[in-house]
């Protein structure tokens, strides 16, 4: 029995008698409605289910009689059995989970074994293919304890006619499946390494004379006026083809002539993202009928650029893989769905299937709503790199191709991209044929690509290429096989100056990856749409990536889902929080990211043109679209936050055009704070959005006058006490302490209640976000975690007005000198009232700051927050497209953006002043120049310590962070630097403040 299991180190045997690769499509009985859902087919039976299990650590322990051995476990498929209690779940980003030993992988290979069984009535003559449509990493059938085949990739289809090995009646299915095999050196994917079977089983039941593979292919003139159908069918019957539109109206009937049939149709309604008009094409026989989704589309480059339909387009897109924090791996039909209302809802456009093929069903669902795919062959090699390194030369990429120039794995290469274009080639939804991720470019891939060309000359070939030559021969010539340039984490400034400039490139360009969501991210959306709508040979990015990829441990004591990361279940090797990338939760629930993207991502772009006389530049970015077809438009001005004037706008503008608009109400308008915000809303009902749901909005400021914060006359007396520690100012209702050894106030009160719970402090650090990776070693290397002060002189003096401190003092720590010099000056009015005012010095030599401004530990009680910034939802200098300027209020326990790994969370940008109250009295802070702040119950050194947000415990306090600048976010954990605008690096600079305390 076990002998026939030796197919899973041998790179030549990748399948053994599987059925040749076939378009994807599910047979119906004769007059049959072909497009209902697959499970009303008598032809379809599926197999999914409970079944039985038995797991083995080693393969090297399976019996040789295992076929006969009973058993006493169940597990569901699909499902990955590292989330039922066997083995253990590994993430790992660029490394293999293996020993680099190709084509051998280690004797420990767990093994799952799978039995049930299903009935079957073989008197209606008709034959029977099993189909399993995704297993991890490979397989061994048996169907009643005869060996039937092998196969391996991943997340494909593999189909056995099992007829001749069925009884009428019971019968049973047995699968081994083995952790790893030769084909897991191309499967080293940025993934949890989960196993088993991953997507759906089941049988299909097919006469003997049916239809093996079909494709649909359509051909136009540029005038668009008719489009020739061509329909090329594998059968060994006779065949009749009939289109309907999707109103079901009869186009076109007739037989197929010598297996082919050609028409005409006039008129046509064009697929595209935006309007994905679905024709329906049936090919029956006396006994089946075979329901397509056709979109008529046309894809090629022309001067540099990509068209669809005639019209360069722009990719607005994200990378996806599938995952789900309960089951791992295996996604549901409405896993699916749920993915993709949230990308409609949120402006996105296109899906890069990162980095493997889905399953079928979730192509034809883009194919449905709407969406441009890169479909990706289940290929890389990634880990090639690090099995290359040696000491000397870590951080090398030249070993990326490792894999890729063994020439026994030349075959699996093609063989993964063939199954590919062979299952998906009917969907319109498909624009380009991805060859893989990250395995370097070879002979193998040169091939492929040449292959790709042969077989489908009506979609455009990609690859990852930014190291498509490194560890190859001089010879191959990629932009002969390489539709596209397609790179990641170029920054803006890259595309624009390094290769829009070569003069020897001329094919367009995209970016796979780019804007990495990882944590409070990304920073850099808007930048990279200021560059890539400048050119149109610049066709769009995919963000890295749609989901954080956490596992569901369970609910915590503190109400907290527990998701687990790399590390979390113990695993030898792991990537840590590397999977915790996306722009959702685990549970989709949106990062602010998200709501950041559906504002860069939204389809209209206004610039201000005369803002004195209301005058706007419109543009529509919709490729296909018409703007009043789909979207309404209104503006509100506002003024210090509250609304001033409104009203609706009808606004038609053609796809791809602009054009001045004026509104003549705005003319002359004037005030102190300004604000215009045009809203843009959905028109119409659609699956994914209610008429009157918010599609975007773009906001701008029409003026704002310089302001003059004043201090409050008061008749009330002030006095002043001083001794070597302290200085105690008394007013009528309250008293400050302030201590001369730290500088700032140690104690406030204000009628009878304590403002401080602990001593005021300068604050410049931030809990590190994913993205400061590159810059909090020298954060920390400088400690700006827990500066120490010095203080030189204190000085305090009395006018009629006031009292002021002058202090001038440094912050640093041990072994170099003090990162920060002050001059500060601190008034104290009769009223209460604080003016802080600090002119600060900054070392040479050091890093770009997280943030410097001041942090209040107050009494919890104090809960209740009110802002004039940017909100409602956390902003900062490079991250506000989500938000805009207003007044808000909040509770600080309901401003918190829980990340699964805690760090820097919901400051607000662009403020001119904030209140922190507790119902009877509220603290003030405003500024002639705007400001940040942030207000949490956790501080700062708890966010920094703990791994996940599970473990947070709250401070006690309510902790106000007022800072004069905070760094941008941007997107560095995999990506450019933050760029130097965003980055606090001001050698001096003045920082001013007022603190009001104010009865409620």
């Amino acid at each position: 029995m076990k002998q026939n299991n030796i197919y899973h180190e041998a790179p030549d045997k990748l399948h053994i008698n599987t059925e040749p690769n076939r378009n994807y499509y599910i047979p119906f009985p004769k007059d049959s409605n072909p497009f209902e859902e697959r499970e009303s087919s008598d032809y379809f039976h599926l197999l999914n289910g409970t079944w039985n299990f038995r797991y083995y650590d080693s393969f090297l322990d399976v019996e040789e009689d295992f076929l006969d051995k009973g058993f006493s476990e169940t597990i569901p498929v699909p499902a990955n059995w590292q989330l039922y209690g066997y083995d253990k779940p590994m993430y790992l980003n660029v490394r293999y989970p293996i020993p680099y030993n190709p084509p051998y992988v280690p004797d420990e290979n767990p093994v799952g074994l799978y039995q049930r069984e299903f009935q079957v009535d073989l008197s209606d003559g008709l034959e029977r293919f099993l189909n399993f449509e995704g297993v991890d990493s490979c397989f061994y059938l048996y169907v009643n304890k005869k060996f039937i085949g092998y196969s391996q990739v991943t997340h494909m289809t593999s189909e056995f006619n099992i007829t001749e090995y069925l009884i009428n009646g019971e019968n049973s299915i047995t699968v081994m499946v083995l952790k790893w095999c030769d084909g897991t050196y191309l499967e080293c994917q940025d993934k949890w390494r989960f196993s088993g079977i991953i997507r759906d089983v089941y049988l299909l039941s097919r006469p003997k004379k049916r239809v093996y593979k079909y494709t649909v292919t359509s051909d136009y003139n540029k005038n668009i006026d008719s489009v020739n159908i061509d329909v090329l069918v594998q059968t060994n019957t006779v065949v009749c083809v009939k289109l309907l539109d999707a109103e079901d109206n009869l186009l076109f009937e007739a037989p197929l002539i010598d297996n082919k049939a050609k028409f005409e149709v006039k008129s046509p309604i064009l697929w595209n993202a935006e309007n994905p008009y679905l024709y329906k094409l049936i090919l029956y026989t006396d006994q089946e009928t075979i329901g397509e989704k056709m979109g008529i589309r046309n894809i090629k480059v022309e001067k540099g650029c990509v068209l669809i339909n005639e019209e360069a387009v722009k990719f607005k897109g994200v990378n996806r893989h599938d995952s789900n924090p309960k089951t791992g791996a295996c996604v549901t039909k409405q896993d699916m769905i749920e993915d993709l209302l949230l990308m409609k809802q949120h402006n996105i456009n296109a899906i890069r299937t990162s980095h493997y093929p889905n399953a079928p069903i979730f192509l034809q669902l883009c194919d449905e709503m709407g969406f441009y795919v890169i479909d990706e062959a289940d290929i890389e090699a990634h880990g090639s790199v690090e099995a290359s390194h040696t000491t000397d030369n870590n951080g090398d990429y030249s070993g990326i191709a490792l894999v890729a120039n063994i020439k026994e794995y030349e075959a699996a290469i093609l063989d993964r991209i063939d199954l590919m274009i062979s299952r998906d080639i009917n969907r319109p939804s498909v624009i380009f044929w991805s060859m893989g991720n990250e395995s370097g470019y070879s002979k193998a891939f040169e091939r492929a690509a040449r292959y790709i060309k042969s077989v489908d000359n009506t979609r455009l070939v990609h690859y990852q290429s930014m190291h498509e030559l490194e560890g190859t021969e001089k010879a191959l010539d990629n932009e002969e096989t390489l539709d596209v340039v397609s790179s990641m984490y170029s920054s803006p400034e890259w595309i624009e100056k390094q290769f829009l400039s070569n003069q020897m490139e001329k094919r367009p360009f995209v970016l796979c990856e780019y804007c990495h969501a990882m944590g409070n991210s990304p920073g850099d959306l808007e930048e990279y749409w200021n560059v890539l709508y400048k050119y149109d040979r610049l066709c769009g990015g995919f963000v890295w990536e749609w989901c954080d990829h956490g596992v569901d441990l369970g609910v915590a004591e503190n109400g907290k889902t527990m998701y687990a990361y790399g590390g979390d279940h113990k695993e030898p090797l792991h990537d840590g929080n590397f999977c915790i990338d996306g722009l959702v939760y685990p549970d989709r629930t949106p990062h602010t990211g998200l709501k950041e993207l559906k504002n860069v991502y939204q389809p209209i772009r206004i610039n201000p043109i005369y803002m004195d006389r209301g005058v706007y530049e419109f543009v529509n970015t919709y490729d296909f679209t018409e703007l009043s077809e789909k979207l309404i438009c209104r503006y509100e001005v506002t003024e210090k936050g509250s609304l001033i004037l409104a009203e609706e706008m009808d606004i038609k503008l053609p796809a791809k055009s602009k054009k001045l608009i004026t509104i003549s109400k705005l003319a002359g308008l004037s005030g102190e704070s300004l604000y215009i915000r045009f809203v843009f809303t959905q028109k119409k009902d659609t699956e994914w959005a209610k008429s009157g749901s918010e599609i975007g909005f773009v906001q701008f400021a029409i003026c704002e006058k310089d302001r003059n914060v004043t201090p409050t006359a008061s008749k009330q007396q002030i006095d002043v006490k001083e001794n070597e520690r302290f200085i105690e100012i008394l007013g009528d209702n309250f008293t400050y302490c302030f201590d001369k050894r730290k500088g700032l106030f140690d104690k406030m009160e204000f009628n009878d209640i304590r403002l401080l719970e602990k001593p005021m402090e300068f604050n410049a650090f931030r809990a590190p976000t994913d993205n400061d990776c590159a810059v909090k070693g020298d954060w920390l290397k400088f400690h700006l975690n827990e500066l120490i002060t010095k203080v030189y002189a204190t000085k305090v003096s009395k006018t009629e007005d006031f009292i002021v401190i002058s202090n001038h003092s440094a912050l640093g720590w041990y072994a170099y000198h003090n990162t920060f010099e002050l001059f500060n000056k601190i008034y104290v009015y009769k009223s209460g009232q604080i003016k802080i005012n600090s002119k600060v010095i900054v070392a040479d030599k050091r890093p770009y700051l997280p943030r410097f401004g001041l942090r209040l530990f107050m009494d919890n009680g104090f809960s209740e927050v009110e802002y004039y910034g940017y909100g409602p939802y956390e902003s900062y200098s490079d991250k506000h497209r989500a938000s805009y300027k207003g007044i808000f209020a909040d509770k600080i326990d309901e401003m918190y953006e829980d990340y699964i790994k805690p760090q820097e969370n919901s400051s607000h940008f662009g403020c001119e002043y904030v209140k922190i109250g507790n119902g009877v009295l509220s603290l003030k802070i405003e500024s002639e120049e705007d400001f940040s702040f942030n207000a949490s119950e956790y501080s700062q050194e708890e966010l920094s310590n703990k791994k996940h947000n599970y473990e947070l415990r709250k401070s006690g306090y309510s902790i106000l962070c007022v800072d004069y600048k905070q760094s941008g976010i941007g997107s560095t954990s995999c990506g450019p630097q933050l760029l130097e605008k965003y980055q606090l690096s001001e050698k001096e600079f003045e920082f001013n403040v007022f603190i009001t305390p104010e009865m409620s």
